[in-house]
């Protein structure tokens, strides 16, 4: 696995592992709109996966100002800011986005949700290079908190590799700008 596929397999991860329902599955899910922001800390077994991460992130702060400023506004412009270094992404949810179930989900990725009460319990296998597949769960704690763990699997470097993440979510407020 080179380090821009580490890259995108850690934000499909993040943003997929947030989604909470799909077009298909009729979930509750109460939580308010406006900016959100998704912290997390993953561990992989062999560290590689954190070195690429690393080492990804100094490749982007190399990039001359006007590529990377360009990175940053495609990000921003799909409702996401990203900051690797501190762990976490802000993403824009608005009223009509979390009622139909359009939250963020990684093309590719085919997911499984189940309910029970504030816990949403989620499996997921994503095509790629390399494929992954995982399950984990989302407590939602009130209106604009929750949190949560998943495991994945895939491959780095040709060998199988297990990640763990711990996240959670706190609403920003209304306005997404």
């Amino acid at each position: 696995m080179n380090r821009n596929s580490t890259l995108g397999l850690t934000m499909a991860l993040v943003l997929g592992s947030l989604s909470t329902a799909t077009a298909e599955d009729e979930l509750d899910l109460d939580i308010r709109p406006g900016l959100w922001e998704h912290s997390f800390s993953m561990q992989s077994e062999s560290g590689q996966m954190e070195r690429a991460i690393e080492e990804a992130l100094q490749q982007l702060e190399q990039l001359p100002q006007s590529q990377r400023r360009m990175v940053e506004q495609m990000m921003s412009s799909q409702g996401i800011n990203l900051d690797l270094a501190g762990s976490s992404v802000q993403v824009c949810l608005t009223e009509d986005d979390i009622r139909r179930g359009n939250l963020p989900q990684q093309d590719g990725c085919d997911q499984t949700i189940t309910q029970q009460g504030d816990t949403y319990h989620f499996s997921f296998q994503c095509a790629g290079d390399p494929p992954y597949e995982g399950r984990g769960q989302i407590v939602v704690l009130n209106n604009e908190q929750y949190e949560g763990n998943a495991e994945f699997t895939t491959r780095m470097a040709g060998n199988p590799e297990t990640i763990q993440i711990r996240q959670q979510g706190r609403w920003l407020r209304e306005e997404c700008n």
